[in-house]
């Protein structure tokens, strides 16, 4: 079982590598007309991209749609008075190779603008997709990428109100909700986010991201064994996915927080190293553990630990071109 006393016999495993490549096919058009040649490109990006369908856009669930303990971008403060380090809204896009729900297709003619997003071009993907709905006001997935566009940026209030006309418009189209949940936490209604993460759940019920997100809910209401289920739910739909380790590494350390709060320390123990396995870089999980492992006992842990947990921080901080706050 995900929460058995077993966990906490378990000991740190070798840090996998960080780096991935990703490697596309060169593409030739040939089409004598203009527009051939658009018609082609289109085609082009869906395929590059691995576009069948919107679930796959869900690698973009990283830039503001990341749990608030997860370490990311903007978390550089020195932990005090015995707490973890200040949470953050950011980090590197996991991978997402769910199968998409029905509902989730994405319209060929806005997969030159998700391109767009996806390579972080958002002013000139704002720019087009407005343009596009000059002429098509009421396509509920030009919306949900004109909001996109507002969320990746973290201006969740600009974001909000072209959500809100996506689900009007287009109902169906599952994704929109899991975004939108994220925009109203982050807004801090809580009730319309777990209104909408429910709603997502209900139109593509395997994708964990939204239990995990319920989960959180649960959790900050002290509604434990809610929060229980739905962490557990979230590693059971991904544990099977490599490509959502870190998701599942997430999930594991919320259960350690949880533990924590329940006073039982083994089984947060064996979580937050599972967390810890499955994703070295979530560096709080590992301040985490070392406060559990002190009160545990077991102080040369401890400190490896905490070690552990300077060395992945200090990472984080070149990466962004911050300076280490290591002693």
């Amino acid at each position: 079982m995900v929460n058995s006393d077993a966990h906490a016999a378990r000991a740190p495993a070798g840090f996998p590598p960080r780096i991935h490549s990703e490697h596309r096919r060169p593409v030739c058009l040939a089409i004598g007309s203009l527009r051939n040649r658009v018609q082609v490109q289109k085609r082009v990006i869906l395929s590059n991209l691995n576009l069948g369908t919107l679930a796959v856009m869900l690698l973009l669930m990283a830039a503001g749609c990341r749990d608030q303990g997860d370490p990311g971008q903007g978390q550089t403060a020195e932990p005090t008075g015995g707490e973890p380090p200040p949470d953050s809204k950011d980090g590197a896009p996991p991978d997402r190779a769910t199968p998409a729900a029905p509902g989730a297709t994405l319209d060929p003619d806005l997969a030159p603008i998700f391109a767009l997003i996806s390579q972080n071009q958002l002013d000139l993907a704002r720019d087009q997709v407005t343009d596009y709905l000059q002429q098509n006001p009421q396509t509920g997935q030009a919306q949900f990428l004109l909001g996109l566009t507002y969320h990746r940026e973290k201006r969740y209030a600009l974001a909000r109100p072209h959500f809100a006309k996506a689900t009007e418009f287009s109902p169906r189209f599952h994704p929109t909700y899991h975004f939108y949940g994220w925009c109203l936490y982050y807004l801090g209604e809580t009730e319309q986010a777990r209104t909408a993460f429910q709603e997502h759940l209900r139109l593509a019920p395997t994708e964990g991201d939204s239990h995990f997100a319920l989960g959180l809910l649960a959790m900050e209401a002290d509604q434990l064994d809610e929060a229980e289920r739905r962490f557990n739910k979230a590693i059971e739909l991904q544990a099977d996915n490599p490509r959502r380790r870190r998701d599942v590494a997430k999930a594991h350390a919320r259960l350690g927080d949880l533990y924590i709060r329940r006073e039982r320390l083994e089984l947060a123990k064996g979580h937050l190293l599972d967390a810890t396995n499955l994703w070295p870089q979530h560096y709080a999980a590992y301040y985490k553990l070392h406060l559990v492992l002190n009160r545990l006992g077991e102080p040369e842990a401890a400190d490896e630990a905490f070690q552990q947990y300077r060395l992945w921080q200090e990472r984080a901080e070149q990466r962004r071109g911050l300076p280490g706050q290591g002693r």
